[in-house]
């Protein structure tokens, strides 16, 4: 049997899998994302940076599929990989909008931008978000990657840890944890621009991958081969 018809032949699965780990890990970065703002609305962002980083450790404990976490290996896998990525990725959005919803509805007194301020602050520029973005996709790389090389489980959460309040801390872009900001922010906040957060998430997703990436490649390096003159 050809390759590809075999391959293909198991794509609903595969989908459904993917879709199912997706959504899980949407769910679990929401809750990071919930126990940040809970912490910033009693007066400890820090500690909202630190417990934030709750969510990426069950991911990586409980093997759920966050887009953030996988697009820097894309370069590393088969061309099925990047579909496979995009499918987590629809999972992730939709288990934090859910969450968002629900915390909408649960707690009204958090504090969230609108999406016309792109979340960190007043007057920043896409230009800046996109930075703040590829920050977010170096410091979740950095966390997977250390969780998979580092053999001591409790340094493993550490590392987790310290990688993810970082990112927080310095108020990097992250697309998933966004998509929980926005739906939360749509449920509490009057005038709400979804157009701009749907924009902004786009935009946010594209750069988290490119830092991933680029993390990749500075790692692992860009051996290149030289044409084979006539």
């Amino acid at each position: 049997m050809n390759k590809d018809v075999h391959n293909y032949g198991h794509m609903l699965p595969r989908i459904l899998t993917n879709l199912r780990l997706g959504f899980f890990a949407g769910i679990l970065i929401a809750i990071g994302g919930a126990i940040n703002l809970q912490c910033s609305s009693m007066g400890h962002p820090i500690l909202g940076g630190v417990f934030f980083s709750f969510g990426l450790m069950c991911v990586c404990i409980l093997g759920a599929n966050l887009f953030t976490g996988k697009i820097g290996y894309v370069l590393a896998n088969d061309r099925y990989y990047l579909f496979d990525v995009a499918i987590m990725a629809i999972g992730n959005v939709l288990g934090a909008m859910i969450v968002g919803y629900l915390c909408g509805v649960m707690f009204p007194d958090w504090t969230v931008s609108l999406p016309s301020k792109f979340i960190y602050g007043e007057g920043a520029t896409w230009y800046n978000a996109t930075l703040r973005a590829l920050g977010a996709g170096v410091f979740v790389y950095l966390a997977v990657e250390c969780f998979k090389r580092i053999e001591n489980y409790p340094a493993k959460l550490i590392m987790v840890m310290l990688s993810i309040a970082t990112m927080v801390i310095l108020g990097c872009n992250h697309s998933i944890a966004n998509v929980f900001y926005f739906a939360y922010a749509q449920i509490r906040v009057a005038n709400f621009d979804a157009l701009c957060a749907i924009l902004s998430v786009i935009v946010a997703m594209l750069a988290n991958g490119v830092g991933s990436i680029l993390v990749y490649l500075l790692q692992h390096a860009i051996v290149i081969k030289p044409k084979n003159r006539a």
